[in-house]
């Protein structure tokens, strides 16, 4: 079988799709619900506590925002979502396709169909808002994501870097841990944060022990972490997508390995 064919990933990421629609939908559904409570609790709620202003939407959709983020990271550590039972994963090991294209297609599944999905139910949510303020007589009837954006002056490429950074860390997480994903994956992470943060303080007190202010150009520092994460980035997924092909029927009872 050829590693790779574009109308055999097709057919594979639709069966993902198709296997999953009822409970896409009905969590997009539950998205939209859950946003437009939000987004009008800030505008209907805490305006009773100041005066009535477009800044309360700003802050709905950022808190919106970050929910979609921690979203994302929770479909992302889904990779093994349609694989968690013996049954699953004889069906999935079954499917015509080779483990590169079932590996991209559940990962096009995880990474860019659901938050597709949960971005469509917060700008569905969005637009509800806005028509309920128009129904109640606001005059500050606004969108939010241009207010949200404008403001918070973030660096485009970075934020996306960062981005497919941590839904890659996610993704192996995914691919490593059997049971809970998400909870382990977020635990591993604070974990080695709190490990690197020891370390770097102690190297610091050792290399520079008087703390005196030490002035850096962060332009090549900058340059040269980006290139370290991106190299991270690819490592990550090419790792996880090699747990994924060790995938087998009877797995251990607590990693994918």
């Amino acid at each position: 079988m050829k590693n790779f064919n574009n109308n055999r990933f097709l057919q594979t990421l639709k069966w993902n799709i198709i296997t999953e629609k009822k409970t896409l939908f009905t969590h997009t559904l539950a998205f939209v619900v859950a946003f437009l409570l939000i987004q009008l609790f800030y505008v209907c709620v805490m305006n009773m506590l100041q005066e009535p202003g477009p800044k309360s939407v700003m802050v709905a959709m950022t808190f919106s925002t970050t929910i979609v983020g921690f979203l994302t990271a929770y479909y992302a550590s889904g990779i093994l979502g349609n694989a968690r039972t013996k049954e699953q994963r004889t069906t999935v090991l079954m499917l015509p396709a080779s483990n590169a294209e079932k590996y991209w297609a559940r990962l096009a599944y995880v990474l860019v169909v659901i938050p597709l999905f949960v971005a469509v139910a917060l700008l569905v949510a969005t637009l509800l808002r806005m028509g309920i303020q128009l129904l109640l007589g606001h005059d500050y009837i606004v969108f939010g994501f241009d207010m949200m954006f404008n403001e918070s002056g973030f660096d485009f490429l970075e934020t996306v870097l960062a981005h497919v950074y941590m839904m890659s860390l996610f993704v192996l997480g995914g691919a490593l841990f059997r049971k809970h994903p998400f909870i382990w994956t977020w635990v591993s992470l604070m974990s080695l944060i709190l490990i690197l943060a020891l370390v770097a303080g102690l190297l610091i007190k050792l290399l520079n022990p008087t703390m005196q202010h030490v002035y850096i150009h962060w332009e090549l520092p900058r340059l040269i972490g980006d290139l370290v994460f991106a190299a991270l980035t690819v490592f990550n997924f090419w790792f996880s997508y090699r747990l994924i092909c060790r995938l087998q029927i009877v797995q251990h009872k607590w990693f994918n390995l």
